[in-house]
């Protein structure tokens, strides 16, 4: 991972299509996200950037197209009667291309505060998208608790054993009612280093923090605001 995005300074990654297809994957940072599509790549300033969703994006020159083949296609087995075939083909490649544009194609869109959008087609959307696109809308909201949005919280003790998965500020404030602050420990991700990593937990079907080992003192944050 080149410029910015080494290990470091990825917070999460997900592969877009298959299992280590590194010419399809998208990579979010503190400050930038980036879409590698077929080989391409694409990289955002997340401070440009409202939202990140999946939508099913209508095909418009497969419907467009479909729209004018199919009704002429009909139309033509009262002008000529000799070529079924012929008529037959037209009739089910028009409702072919309208039923593939009224389907449409799935799209990671990213949509800027300035209106535009950026999309990328995809055939299918896995879990590990989702939760990816869940995690990045917890880097995007800027709240009340901006200051410490970046807190990462895990339930260590002396007979915690390595790895574990823990909390995102967002996924504690989600669970805090079933969960007691004093249990955790809150850890700046900054000051973690490598120790820190994101990936899918299937237990809970989306992305958490993983820490690999002890922390120095350094990276632990005194915090009760919960409490």
């Amino acid at each position: 991972m080149e410029d910015f995005f080494d290990l470091d300074k990825v917070k999460a990654f997900v592969y877009l299509l298959s299992e280590g297809d590194d010419s399809n994957k998208a990579m979010i940072s503190d400050d930038h996200i980036r879409i590698i599509r077929n080989g391409g790549k694409n990289q955002f300033s997340l401070n440009r950037i409202s939202s990140i969703i999946i939508e099913n994006k209508k095909m418009l020159f497969s419907l467009i197209v479909g729209g004018i083949i199919t009704p002429f296609a009909f139309l033509s087995y009262f002008v000529n009667l000799f070529h079924p075939w012929f008529h037959l083909i037209s009739s089910l490649g028009g409702m072919l291309l309208l039923y593939i544009g009224w389907t449409g194609k799935s799209a990671l869109t990213i949509i800027f505060k300035n209106g535009e959008v950026s999309h990328f087609y995809l055939p299918s959307i896995s879990k590990n998208l989702l939760a990816f696109i869940d995690f990045s809308k917890d880097i995007l909201n800027v709240n009340e608790y901006y200051d410490d949005r970046n807190l990462l919280f895990f339930k260590i003790d002396q007979k915690t054993i390595y790895p574990l998965f823990g909390y995102t500020f967002s996924q504690f404030r989600g669970e805090k009612d079933k969960l007691r602050i004093e249990d955790f420990t809150a850890i700046d991700p900054q000051k973690a280093g490598l120790e820190i990593k994101f990936e899918y937990d299937h237990s809970a079907s989306q992305m958490r923090p993983k820490l690999n080992g002890p922390v120095s003192k350094a990276a632990i944050v005194e915090y009760s605001r919960f409490k």
